[in-house]
């Protein structure tokens, strides 16, 4: 899905949104929140030996959710939002397989081959997020969601420097020294991610509420039959924040 096409969808989605929570019947809510997690490989790989470090980015998130109760403790949900997944990370490695293109080394130029050294990666990643879900109302305080998501990517960079390292293209070819290097893998990336949300909220305060949502991606991040390194990496992310129900 191209970036006009998702232009285009936006207004059709909160359209279909505000409609929906315009209904009898229907409660809506609006918040803002945080991101805080990584787009990472489900357990790190023996390539990776080390995270000297870590920040997170400007992860702001901002959206509205329409709930329609079925029962008094149970109802369905859909909601729209707008989220940035920003990280920075450091990594030392060892045969870590990927393409970069060498600025400063015995050898310049792209190459592709097992590289054991540092890496520092920037990611930033914004999606248009619409989730679908179960709502469990325990009392008329607490509110339980879980159910599917999907995203569609508004903007995509996936990005690196390597530097203090060594590659071997292969057991055939002498090991090549390098100072610096970079690669730039945001072509590799998907334009849509999709997974479960489950979240919890509380109101504290008439319509205000506080709430948690764990965004767990099932899709790799990095298009399988074109990424340059060999990992599937996900977004796993929990966003903090508050809403206020109408």
């Amino acid at each position: 899905m191209r970036l006009n096409t998702i232009k285009h969808l936006l207004p059709v989605i909160l359209a279909l949104v505000t409609a929906t929570a315009s209904g009898k019947g229907f409660d809506w809510s609006a918040g803002v929140g945080y991101n805080i997690g990584a787009t990472t490989p489900l357990g790190l790989p023996a390539s990776i030996r080390s995270i000297g470090g870590y920040s997170p980015g400007a992860n702001i998130s901002a959206g509205v959710n329409a709930t329609y109760m079925l029962a008094p403790s149970f109802g369905i949900g859909i909601g729209v939002s707008a989220d940035n997944l920003n990280m920075n990370a450091e990594i030392s490695t060892r045969n870590y397989h990927l393409t970069m293109n060498i600025v400063d080394g015995e050898e310049t130029g792209t190459r592709t081959g097992y590289y054991t050294g540092k890496i520092r990666n920037k990611t930033r990643l914004t999606y248009l997020t619409v989730p679908v879900y179960a709502v469990y109302r325990p009392d008329s305080k607490w509110e339980i969601d879980l159910g599917p998501y999907v995203a569609f990517a508004l903007h995509r960079s996936f990005k690196g420097e390597v530097s203090e390292g060594k590659m071997r293209e292969d057991p055939y070819h002498p090991v090549i020294s390098i100072n610096r290097a970079e690669y730039d893998y945001s072509s590799d990336l998907r334009n849509v991610d999709a997974g479960i949300m489950a979240a919890a909220s509380r109101k504290i305060w008439r319509g205000l509420a506080v709430k948690a949502a764990m965004r767990w991606g099932l899709t790799s991040v990095l298009n399988p039959s074109t990424r340059k390194i060999d990992l599937n990496t996900y977004n796993v992310y929990l966003n903090i924040g508050a809403s206020y129900s109408f």
